[in-house]
């Protein structure tokens, strides 16, 4: 939203104050120039954006300074979702940048199975995960993507294999998201550019994003600090628009897989703010029931390390049958899920 606004008001560029989180990175980052690749979707034929610099901590004091503010003062407004007044400053910046565009094609792949009651099919119940991974670094290092988001692929291949033999009510979308990577760019794509079905006809997104690892007993690498066991699995946002989402999903889960469902990420204060980081945020935001399946980060995470013969197979079995049961039961609703919690907080 910033940047449209930006670009409405005829900004030739940004400047760009640092989050909390990168303020002490900021500090001891002692090298004058970076090479920055930033990547967004391409519309109406034009690679878009306004060309962005991040401030340093010391630079941003500055910059802020003639407002009478100082970056702890604007992080902890953030943080209580407070106002500031906008206020124009009599200063000029001078940057120099090199720019280089390039345009890119890829592709969501889509796939739709129509519904068996007349009216009802009009609906439809998202699967989703993303098939996209780290390109090949300049060392020559393949990350394979096994957990992240080889899982979850996989899982929603297997879901819709499963709906395939026996249709439900509703009529099912089975989203393979590009680009999430890059920056949530195909789920993007098909909320905002060019929906496969209509935002409006979408009753809810089951996303699922790294669902294939355990914490092994006795592991105490930091890396792995929240990894879930072999019997648990992180769910997020499934109160955040629709309370009868998350009671259905709780009953679901104790009908069948019996699973220890944590809620740890899905407190709004969680400073991972994973909510936002899968492509389920772009349905969310658009007032579309979520629910966020996820084993959490761990030692193998964006590494070249993230291999096929460290899956728990029993575990993302288990997981999957869950998203499917759960999936299985809105699709069958004879009314569709109620959303009422507002906004997507």
């Amino acid at each position: 939203r910033g940047e449209k606004a930006a670009l409405a008001h005829g900004a030739a560029a940004a400047l760009v104050l640092p989050a909390e989180r990168s303020v002490s990175f900021l500090r001891n980052f002692r090298e004058r120039s970076q090479d920055r690749e930033s990547v967004g979707l391409s519309k109406n034929n034009e690679v878009g954006g306004v060309p962005s610099v991040v401030l340093g901590p010391d630079l941003a004091e500055k910059f802020l300074a003639p407002m009478d503010l100082d970056l702890k003062t604007l992080h902890q407004t953030i943080k209580a979702h407070g106002r500031l007044k906008s206020k124009a400053l009599g200063g000029s910046a001078h940057v120099v940048l090199a720019l280089q565009k390039t345009k890119t094609v890829t592709q969501n792949v889509a796939g739709i199975l129509d519904g068996t009651d007349p009216e009802l099919k009009k609906e439809y119940v998202v699967f989703s995960a993303h098939y996209d991974h780290l390109q090949t670094n300049a060392k020559g290092q393949i990350f394979p993507g096994a957990d992240d988001d080889g899982s979850g692929t996989t899982a929603v291949l297997a879901i819709a294999h499963a709906m395939s033999l026996n249709p439900p009510r509703r009529s099912v979308l089975i989203m393979f998201h590009a680009g999430e990577e890059l920056g949530l760019l195909g789920s993007e794509y098909n909320t905002e550019v060019a929906p496969v079905v209509p935002l409006d006809k979408m009753v809810v997104d089951l996303n699922i994003d790294m669902i294939g690892r355990s914490k092994p007993p006795g592991d105490t690498d930091k890396a792995d600090e929240h990894l879930t066991d072999a019997n648990t699995v992180y769910l997020v946002g499934s109160n955040r628009i629709s309370r009868e989402l998350h009671k259905l999903s709780e009953e679901t889960n104790a009908d069948y897989q019996k699973l220890n469902l944590n809620y740890h990420y899905n407190d709004p204060e969680n400073p991972e703010r994973i909510y936002y980081r899968s492509d389920h945020w772009n349905y969310a935001k658009h007032g579309i029931p979520i629910i966020f399946y996820f084993d959490g980060v761990h030692v193998d995470y964006h590494r070249p390390t993230d291999t096929v013969d460290k899956i728990d197979f029993t575990k993302l079995s288990n997981i999957t049958k869950l998203v499917f049961e759960t999936g299985w039961r809105i699709a069958n609703l004879d009314h569709r899920l109620a959303r009422d919690v507002k906004g997507a907080k």
